[in-house]
C-alpha cells in the first residue's frame, strides 16, 4: 500500500533575485502537515496490525481513517515532489555545468534510501518515487523551458482526470507533472505572499469533494478501494493544501509555522524515522512484524487503533520538538543533509562572466 513519501526536503531556492530565495514558509507547512497525515496512514503496515470487523460491522477507526486520512495525504506529497523538483531543476540550470546529472544523481539517491526503507516497510513510496521521477520528470527536464512548462500543465491535468478514479501509485507521475508546472509558473510565491490563490483552492476543491464524500459515507465497507473514495480523497487532500496556505495569512500563522514547519524540513528524516520507531516499538507488543522478517496480520480493536493513534500524536510533538532543536543547531536534518551531498557533491559549477 503506497503511503507518501516524504518529499523530502527538496525546496531548494530557485528564483535568481535574493529576496525569492528565501525559504517559503507554505511549503513547510503543507509538508510537515502531510508528514503527520502519513504517519497516521502507515502505522498499521508498520505495526502489521489491522482492525477486526465483528459482526459485519463497520468499526468507527475504519471510517475515521478513509474520511479523514486514507488517499489524502500521499497526493500532497506527490504534488509537492513536483514543485520541489521544478525549485531544484531551476537551481541545477543556474548553477551546475551538467544540471541533469545532478536530478539524476538526487533521483537514485533516493531509489536506494528507498529500497533500505522497503526493508521496514513494504509498500513505502520513496522508491516509487525515485522511479517515477527518473521516468517522468527527468525526460522533461531536458525540454526548454517555455514548452517544458506548458507540456507539464496540458499533460498533467489529462493525466492527473483520467487517474484519479483510480487513485493509488497511479496518480504519482501525474501529480509529479502538476506540481511541476506550478513550481514553473511561480505560483508558490504567489500563495506565500496572498491568501487567495489557498482560498480559491480550499473553496473549489473542498466543493468539488463534498458529493463523493457524501458518496464515501454511503457505502463505508468498500471505502478507501473504490473510485468514489479515489477521487474524494484526491480533491479533500488539495482542499486541505488551500485551507493551510490560507490559514498561513491569519494569526495562526505563527502556532502552524512552530509545529509543523519543523516537521516538513526535516521530513525525510521524519518519515523514516517514524518507520524505524514503529518498528522497534511495535516489536515487542504486535510480533511477529518488521518488515525484515515475514510477519502475520494481529488483528485488533477500536480501542486498541485509538491508542495507537494517541501514540502517533506523542510522536509528531516529540518529532516536532527534536526538529526545531536540530534546525536550529545544525540547519538540516541529518538525512536532508545526506541528499544533498549526493546531489551536489562534486558537481562542477557553471562558469559565470
Amino acid at each position: 500500500m503506497i503511503s507518501s513519501p516524504p518529499v523530502p526536503d527538496l525546496t531548494v531556492p530557485s528564483a535568481e533575485s535574493p529576496v525569492a530565495r528565501r525559504r517559503l514558509l507554505v511549503l513547510d507547512v503543507v509538508r510537515g502537515v502531510a508528514v503527520a497525515g502519513i504517519l497516521f496512514a502507515n502505522v498499521a503496515t508498520i505495526l502489521g496490525v489491522f482492525v477486526q470487523w465483528e459482526d459485519g460491522t463497520v468499526p468507527l477507526s475504519h471510517t475515521l481513517q478513509q474520511l479523514l486520512v486514507q488517499q489524502r495525504f500521499f497526493p500532497i506529497f506527490s504534488l509537492l515532489f513536483g514543485v520541489g523538483f521544478g525549485m531544484l531543476l531551476a537551481s541545477a540550470e543556474r548553477r551546475a555545468a551538467r544540471p541533469h546529472l545532478v536530478l539524476l544523481r538526487r533521483l537514485a539517491t533516493l531509489g536506494v534510501l528507498g529500497l533500505l526503507h522497503q526493508l521496514l516497510q513494504p509498500g513505502e513510496a520513496l522508491l516509487v518515487y525515485a522511479i517515477a521521477g527518473i521516468a517522468v520528470l527527468l525526460p522533461l527536464s531536458f525540454v526548454p523551458r517555455p514548452w517544458r512548462a506548458r507540456i507539464a500543465l496540458v499533460v498533467g491535468v489529462l493525466l492527473t482526470a483520467a487517474a484519479a478514479p483510480i487513485g493509488g501509485v497511479v496518480l504519482v507521475p501525474c501529480l509529479f507533472l502538476l506540481g511541476l508546472a506550478i513550481a514553473e509558473a511561480g505560483l508558490p510565491r504567489r500563495v506565500e505572499d496572498s491568501a487567495r490563490p489557498g482560498l480559491l483552492l480550499a473553496l473549489v476543491a473542498g466543493a468539488a469533494a463534498i458529493p463523493f464524500v457524501v458518496l464515501q459515507l454511503g457505502s463505508l465497507e468498500t471505502a478507501g478501494f473504490d473510485t468514489v473514495s479515489s477521487v474524494a480523497g484526491l480533491l479533500s487532500g488539495l482542499s486541505l493544501v488551500g485551507v493551510l496556505a490560507a490559514l498561513l495569512h491569519t494569526p495562526l500563522r505563527g502556532a502552524l509555522a512552530a509545529v509543523f514547519a519543523p516537521l516538513g524540513r526535516m521530513a525525510l528524516t521524519n518519515y523514516v524515522g517514524a518507520t524505524v520507531i514503529g518498528v522497534v516499538v511495535g516489536w515487542p507488543l504486535y510480533a511477529p512484524m518488521g518488515g525484515l522478517l515475514e510477519r502475520d496480520t494481529v488483528f485488533i480493536g477500536d480501542r486498541e487503533m485509538f491508542a495507537i493513534w494517541a501514540g502517533c500524536v506523542l510522536l509528531l510533538i516529540v518529532q516536532s520538538l527534536v526538529s526545531r532543536w536540530w534546525l536550529a543547531r545544525f540547519g538540516q536534518g541529518p538525512l536532508e543533509r545526506l541528499w544533498r551531498w549526493a546531489t551536489w557533491s562534486r558537481v562542477r559549477s557553471r562558469d559565470v562572466a
